[in-house]
């Protein structure tokens, strides 16, 4: 029976892992090999050491922390993505550690991490929990994605809106950290936020 708060699924909806696959199917590196900008920017405000990068994709962003001293996992669903990454690690000549995982069904370990680095993946709800149990006290997390305005703006089937965080979504997501750096602004041709939090001590 249909039930509004838990909607059945849709049966000709592709899965995360199908889609994925299938978009790192391409002949080089779908979104290319220089990290994010919010990465690029503001590395040196992430707590240095052990980094999880979630929803990796390619490994432009793994590679580049690996670059910059950080000892380095990487999660992603499609295994596509895992071998590009771990071929762009080779040719960068820096060592990360990546697996494919459901991220759905993934299980933070306890207090295992310096930083954790997230960008264009909305996870569920309750993996703000996860993170929050992941990091080490004072560590740092770190996320870029699209907002809901990108899509009104930007009509593009390629990004689903429920890969897109709402106006002010991330921040109250965010409540239980110490919020070092948020911003929600369209620039150019793309609507983003963009954020630095810290657990609290």
């Amino acid at each position: 029976m249909f039930d509004e708060k838990y909607p059945e699924l849709d049966p000709n909806k592709k899965s995360a892992v199908e889609v994925w696959e299938n978009r790192y199917a391409v002949t080089g590196y779908l979104f290319g090999k220089e990290p994010i900008v919010t990465l690029k920017s503001f590395v040196q405000q992430l707590k240095p050491g052990k980094v999880l990068d979630v929803a990796m994709g390619e490994g432009r962003n793994a590679v580049f922390l690996a670059q910059n001293g950080f000892q380095v996992e990487g999660l992603d669903c499609s295994a596509k993505a895992v071998e590009k990454a771990k071929a762009l690690a080779t040719e960068k000549k820096v060592n990360i550690e990546v697996k494919a995982q459901n991220l759905d069904f993934f299980l933070m370990p306890l207090m295992k991490y310096d930083s954790i680095v997230m960008s264009y993946f909305k996870p569920l709800p309750r993996f703000f929990s996860e993170i929050k149990r992941g990091l080490v006290m004072g560590g740092t997390v770190m996320f870029e994605a699209y907002t809901t305005e990108h899509l009104k703006a930007f009509p593009n089937p390629l990004i689903d809106v429920d890969q897109c965080f709402k106006p002010n979504e991330l921040l109250q997501q965010l409540k239980d950290f110490h919020i070092l750096y948020y911003h929600e602004l369209a620039e150019g041709n793309s609507h983003l936020v963009r954020a630095i939090a810290k657990k609290k001590q």
